[in-house]
């Protein structure tokens, strides 16, 4: 009987190899699929006339455009968008700035300006809409003097902030751009630092503006009617759905400099031009760039993805653990993550990575990990992992073979794959489980239970017939 329970386990073992055979052979199939997939080629953009172009996308950083991004080049007045966020940073906007003879006759006088007399007054909110709209140079210097005292001093703060923003390539001698061989950055650096001077909602309304008014001021008994230099902007000449905001620049030196920001839903986009040929260049450039940007891109919020409702793939929510199921759980994903892709490759085609950080390294704002995505070897996008519990919450940090979020290991996907494939595989074993258990009861157990009823009616009826014979007797 033994060797009959023995051949039906190996039977049966015979018969799931080929389907447990093919789930595996479908997670290498999956792998080898993504592999190829992630090493499709990054969309190509258009050709431009500037000498140097970038198109970087607000909330991951992701560059989606790039031409001679690191070649440093003469920024002009886009200097100007670094000095309004040091201002807004180091003032509030009630300050009054009161100017210096320095700032009225130091800066050209060909240069954009807005008449602004010595000892004459305004607010830091004036000189900030005086900065950005009509780039007005001798306002932009008596902001530096207020903040700092003096340019250089002024100078070095703006070198100081834009390292501290990740520049490696830029260098300012003065708060508005004008010619020095020494003043330099590059279309990387100037996207970084629109990018940060973005996240301050002052600059976002001030940078969109088209139009504002100066009332008057303790010397000048008229109002100054101030109107933005960019096209975009103004709506003027040139138009761009869903541009949010811009900066002009121009020397003979730097030639066409122009910052521009656009947003359709949730695609954020900034387009940095440099050294371009002509004012008409610049324009029809950005809306070249913008258009293939929006045409060829997508993007994502992370809250949803990792949603049970719609995925069952997150590593922190899943319908099969209702200790981390998303309405139960404190833990929860940042809804301002976002992932984006290029349209020729799908959700599966990221690879995800999920950090926890030690209890020694979280802060009072409930971020308690990250969950990052690259595609093609590049940093996609991300989402704080928050914590909202009464308590905090104490992780024991797991030390991972994945270290650089822009590094794929080659078992990324198989992973991936085989956490998917694991209810499958745990039904198959458990469904084995009950054949073999069932099996056993119907050729072993139940035969067994037959026999050994026989056995005890016999018994039975032998004692009856020895009781008969007694009484015969």
């Amino acid at each position: 009987m033994k060797r009959l329970v023995l051949l039906i386990i190996s039977t049966l073992i015979l018969l799931i190899s080929p389907a447990l055979s093919a789930v595996a052979v479908s997670a290498s199939t999956t792998d080898t699929s993504s592999q190829e997939t992630s090493e499709q080629e990054w969309p190509e953009g258009p050709s431009v006339h500037a000498e140097a172009a970038i198109v970087m996308e607000a909330s991951t950083g992701l560059i989606l455009y790039e031409k001679n991004i690191n070649e440093t080049y003469y920024p002009a007045s886009i200097t100007k968008i670094m000095t309004a966020l040091l201002a807004i940073e180091n003032s509030s906007m009630g300050d009054v700035v009161t100017f210096s003879k320095s700032a009225v006759f130091d800066v050209d006088l060909d240069s954009s300006r807005i008449g602004i007399d010595v000892g004459e007054q305004l607010t830091i909110q004036q000189c900030l809409y005086g900065m950005l709209l009509e780039s007005a140079n001798e306002v932009t210097h008596a902001v530096a003097e207020f903040v700092s005292g003096d340019v250089d001093s002024f100078a070095s703060l703006m070198n100081e902030r834009a390292k501290s923003i990740g520049c490696k390539n830029t260098h300012f001698m003065n708060p508005h751009g004008l010619p020095d061989e020494n003043h330099y950055t590059t279309a990387y650096d100037m996207a970084l630092i629109t990018r940060e001077s973005m996240k301050n909602e002052a600059f976002r309304k001030i940078f969109a503006t088209r139009t504002y008014q100066i009332p008057p001021t303790n010397l000048q008994s008229e109002t100054r009617y101030l109107r933005n230099h960019h096209k975009f902007v103004l709506n003027q000449g040139y138009t761009y759905d869903g541009c949010i905001g811009g900066k002009t620049g121009y020397t003979s030196v730097a030639k066409y400099t122009l910052v521009s920001v656009a947003k359709r839903g949730d695609l954020e986009l900034i387009c940095v031009i440099m050294k371009d040929d002509s004012s008409a260049h610049q324009y029809t450039d950005t809306q070249n760039l913008f258009d293939f940007a929006y045409e060829n891109f997508s993007i994502y919020p992370i809250a949803d993805m990792e949603d049970t409702q719609t995925s069952n793939e997150s590593p922190l929510f899943t319908k099969y653990n209702s200790l981390l199921s998303k309405s139960n759980t404190p833990i929860i994903t940042d809804d301002k993550g976002y992932l984006v892709l290029p349209n020729s490759a799908s959700l599966k085609d990221a690879q995800r990575e999920v950090v926890f950080f030690p209890a020694s390294e979280q802060k009072d704002n409930g971020v308690i990990g990250k969950i990052s995505y690259t595609y093609n070897n590049k940093y996609v996008g991300g989402a704080d992992i928050l914590y909202h519990g009464e308590d905090k919450l104490k992780l024991t940090p797991v030390e991972t073979q994945q270290n650089n979020p822009t590094t794929i290991p080659e078992e990324t996907t198989v992973e991936k794959a085989d956490s998917s494939l694991r209810p499958i595989i745990l039904g198959i074993i458990v469904g084995l489980f009950l054949i073999i258990i069932t099996l056993y009861y119907i050729l072993v157990e139940r035969p067994r239970l037959k026999r050994r009823n026989a056995y005890y009616k016999k018994r039975a009826r032998r004692r009856s017939y020895r009781n008969d014979e007694f009484l015969d007797l």
